[in-house]
């Protein structure tokens, strides 16, 4: 069937990539799993011989009816669920493990959609330069608000590189394999404000952090005090953890 590169499907093709996903999922018989980008069933099928039940997210029709037809004893059975729908949209079933190769435009809204949601274990295949961002360090010239943001929802680290070749069609980038657990690195009490501090300091990454502060407080009608040390850095240099102590000693 003919493949959409304009909906971001870049199918993975490579039986030792797609076996690799399996095992780093570590899957009981019993767990429910949600996939996000079924395509044309490849990595379902290894999932559907692995657990009891899957969750399949499809946005493209034509994707959709071939899966219908590839797999209609397990969505009789009620062992498949799939759902035609837009994965941003759509409200995400009850699962405890999400094993899916997104489609790469979308990685951003749907990991930050992933990581409010419950779950035990993810294994997600992302683009390299976005799973690079999602599980850097201060001072890494790819650290950013993905990776602090990121931190204080879970652990992710990259457990494999996948070459173009192992999709198709294939894509212009290398991808990785990345596994996230929902287990904060950091503790956050006001996650609102934790948030939106570290995106208005990465939409100002020019400056210092401490004109970035007072900017905020500014804006919020909030005041904190930053530590002198830290003023004449940049918003890359500072730890994910400062980010929380900020947020969480703001005064109104």
């Amino acid at each position: 069937m003919k493949l959409l590169k304009s909906k971001g499907q870049h199918i993975l093709i490579s039986k030792k990539f797609l076996h690799k996903i399996i095992r780093y999922a570590e899957l009981s018989f019993d767990d429910v799993v949600l996939e996000v980008g079924c395509g044309t069933g490849r990595l379902t099928r290894l999932l559907l011989k692995s657990v009891e039940k899957v969750y399949g997210i499809e946005v493209d029709e034509r994707f959709v009816k071939y899966l219908q037809k590839r797999f209609e004893h397990e969505i009789k059975s009620g062992r498949f669920v799939l759902i035609h729908g837009d994965a941003l949209k759509v409200d995400f079933p009850e699962f405890d493990k999400f094993v899916a190769n997104i489609p790469y435009q979308i990685s951003s809204p749907l990991t930050f959609k992933l990581l409010k949601h419950d779950f035990k274990l993810a294994v997600v295949t992302y683009q390299k330069e976005f799973a690079e961002r999602l599980v850097a360090k201060p001072g890494n010239k790819k650290y950013g608000r993905l990776s602090v943001v990121a931190k204080a929802y879970c652990r992710a680290e990259i457990l494999d590189i996948i070459p173009p070749t192992a999709f198709k069609p294939k894509p212009k980038v290398e991808s990785a394999i990345v596994r996230i657990i929902p287990e904060p690195e950091i503790e956050v009490k006001n996650l609102d404000l934790f948030e939106d501090l570290v995106r208005f300091a990465f939409s100002q990454r020019r400056k210092m952090f401490g004109k970035i502060v007072e900017e905020w407080c500014e804006l919020k009608g909030l005041k904190v005090d930053v530590p002198k040390e830290l003023k004449k850095k940049r918003p890359e240099e500072i730890p994910p953890e400062v980010y929380a102590e900020i947020a969480d000693s703001v005064e109104l």
